[in-house]
């Protein structure tokens, strides 16, 4: 066999579609690579393969499950990005789209959304460690992944700010950014570190008088954020939560010594929804009465039940010392939970 007839029968050879035992093979061998994050090895397999478009959907799928970019900095690994370029460059890339801005939400992938996580966790990068010199994506491509991840982590998104929320869970680094309560997050985690390392009886009294204020700002700020995502669907623990809070907001307002009730009124409840404990009774009826107000508009926006709040002043006007619970309109819930809470994350202070 000549020389030339040698080159020509390796390049057919190399160009060659796997069969189904080879796509299994590869397949099994981009989760491996794919489930420890070697992405220097999964960039030599997308060349290998390149010419296949089944071999790079699997491969680019299995990546894709992996969730490989959960912050700014693991976009800016040089194995990373050299494997995303890799990928972008294959026939099977050209020919679905790479291009976000081409790419309607409703039709995007979970490839797609590898490829919008990536180009938000870059950008965002680019503002956190300006330093680094990455080239930061254009902004037509970081809205369209925006877009993108909206569409398809909305359940998940809502899942983790409800959970935060009521249960103090902290969520992903996607979500503190995406919604903007990083800092609040980050203030509360070093929190955590910080009691987690000391003794009770070593705790200083700043940070000890402190505690209940941190948590109370960090759990509001995903309540606004959660109920203000477009046509939301609000799990049921989360509205059961809250419609026990409308309850112990009503019952200071008629009698202010509730706010005494330790078993039952958490200082970071008093903090969240601005009631002053040292305050004169007249004043924390009043205070209690105001959050009860905004909670009930709340309520009745993210519910379309009707309010409650006229009902109930009108009660205190005509000197009504307690309002029975079962003259107040309830709304029915269901004992079975939408979204229970997630096992992946731990629970908070």
């Amino acid at each position: 066999m000549k020389f030339t007839e040698w080159i020509r029968h390796r390049i057919v050879g190399r160009l060659r579609e796997p069969d189904y035992r080879e796509l299994q093979e590869i397949a099994q061998k981009a989760k491996l690579l794919a489930g420890v994050y070697n992405h220097g090895e999964l960039a030599k397999l997308i060349r290998e393969y390149s010419h296949s478009e089944k071999a790079i959907e699997q491969i680019a799928l299995l990546i894709a499950k992996s969730e490989p970019f959960d912050s700014p900095i693991s976009t800016m690994k040089k194995e990373s990005v050299n494997m995303m370029d890799v990928l972008t460059d294959t026939p099977f890339m050209a020919k679905h789209g790479f291009q976000l801005t081409d790419i309607p939400p409703s039709e995007a992938t979970s490839v797609h959304g590898l490829f919008a996580m990536y180009t938000v966790m870059r950008d965002w990068g680019c503002t956190k460690y300006p330093m680094n010199r990455i080239e930061r994506p254009p902004h037509s491509e970081v809205i369209s992944a925006i877009g993108i991840l909206d569409f398809q982590r909305k359940s998940r998104d809502v899942s983790e700010l409800c959970e935060l929320a009521s249960y103090s869970m902290l969520p992903s680094t996607y979500v503190k950014l995406r919604y903007g309560i990083e800092d609040k997050c980050s203030t509360y985690e070093w929190l955590e570190s910080y009691l987690m390392d000391r003794d009770d009886c070593c705790i200083e009294p700043d940070v000890r008088m402190n505690i209940p204020r941190i948590e109370a700002e960090m759990c509001a700020a995903a309540e606004k954020a959660v109920e203000n995502i477009p046509g939301v669907r609000l799990p049921d623990f989360y509205l059961e939560r809250l419609d026990r809070e409308l309850d112990k907001l009503g019952r200071i307002a008629v009698s202010p010594d509730a706010s005494n009730d330790l078993i039952n009124v958490q200082p970071d409840f008093l903090i969240k929804y601005g009631i002053d404990k040292t305050a004169a009774p007249e004043e924390q009826s009043r205070q209690a009465q105001k959050a009860y107000k905004e909670l009930d508009d709340r309520l009745v926006r993210v519910t379309s039940r009707r309010p409650y709040a006229d009902e109930f002043f009108a009660s205190l006007r005509h000197g009504k010392e307690k309002v029975a619970e079962a003259d107040r309109p309830r709304p029915v819930h269901k004992p079975i939970l939408r979204n229970p809470p997630s096992k992946g994350r731990k629970m908070g202070l």
